[in-house]
């Protein structure tokens, strides 16, 4: 039977599927052997699962577990770039990694398949509609997840900037009224639950840290690399600072404190001072047409009557 190109076309659009979803497969099937070797070489025959986690657990969520692990790639560097970048998203699971790299490739394989069954159903679309239909799903396929999570990052940061003069007052008052500066991160915590539920997150995962005995440098520290913003780097270092140096801590978290008021104060008159120049391109594509047509439609009509 010879092929036609209404038979051809969906030939050709799902091996051009099969080719682009071809790496992150290998990669897929690579990863999948190499903890299949890696657990082989641990397995110990005195190791039994524990039967109230398995009770806990769903059939499905295993098997979404299970398929997330086994689609998280064996490189290092990668894999840790990509946590990072979904720690500051706020996906702190421990199988956030693989499933984000299910996603990606449920989000290029699925919707060419959704295209494929849905051709029958297309008899009156062109071919060359198609193609480029297929090709955009590829590429928004492609794209989507990282733009979801970088949107997401971005964000928790804008919200994490929003309330960090806030979190500076209330850690000024902690301090200068007794409390150290470990109580004074608990208490901060606890009262920004409601208000600025992210912040709080950060700041309660700080106070473990510290009860745990880690460095104070080293925690605020990783408190900043958390928050991945500028005031709480600039928070950092200057609690460093105040440490080597033996300045009074209070009084250096009341000029920090004023100092991210101030901040605040100038972002809003910069937004305020850009909006003019925003409101431009508006008024010439919408209000400009509008009164121009008022204007000019009298003398049209008039001028119509005359001739």
């Amino acid at each position: 039977m010879p092929l036609t190109a209404s038979t051809l076309l969906p030939i050709l659009m799902l091996a051009f599927a099969g080719v682009l979803a071809m790496p992150a497969l290998l990669a897929f099937g690579r990863s999948w052997k190499a903890k299949e070797d890696l657990e082989r070489r641990l397995e110990r025959k005195d190791q039994k699962p524990a039967r109230a986690e398995v009770r806990n657990e769903s059939r499905i969520g295993r098997a979404v577990i299970g398929l997330a692990n086994k689609a998280t790639p064996s490189n290092e560097e990668a894999v840790s770039q990509v946590r990072a970048k979904l720690l500051l998203a706020g996906y702190t699971s421990p199988t956030s990694v693989g499933r984000y790299y299910i996603a990606r490739i449920a989000c290029v394989v699925v919707p060419q398949i959704l295209l494929l069954l849905a051709l029958p159903y297309l008899g009156d679309v062109s071919k060359q509609t198609l193609l480029f239909v297929s090709i955009g799903l590829l590429i928004a396929g492609i794209l989507a997840p990282d733009a979801i999570v970088s949107r997401k990052a971005a964000a928790r940061q804008q919200q994490c900037s929003a309330g960090f003069p806030d979190m500076m007052d209330l850690m000024v008052a902690c301090v200068e009224a007794g409390l150290s500066l470990d109580a004074s991160v608990q208490r901060v915590g606890e009262e920004l639950e409601l208000r600025h539920p992210i912040i709080a997150m950060h700041m309660k995962t700080l106070s473990l840290e510290l009860r745990a005995g880690k460095a104070r440098k080293n925690a605020w520290r990783a408190f900043a690399d958390r928050m991945c913003i500028e005031e709480a780097s600039s928070l950092a270092t200057m609690l460093r600072q105040a440490e080597e140096m033996g300045t009074s801590l209070g009084q250096t978290l009341r000029v920090f404190s004023a100092d991210m008021r101030k901040r605040r104060i100038l972002m809003a008159e910069e937004k305020a001072m850009a909006l003019p120049a925003k409101l431009t391109l508006p008024l010439i594509l919408f209000v400009f047409p509008v009164l121009l047509g008022v204007l000019i439609t009298p003398a049209v009509i008039k001028l119509q009557g005359a001739l």
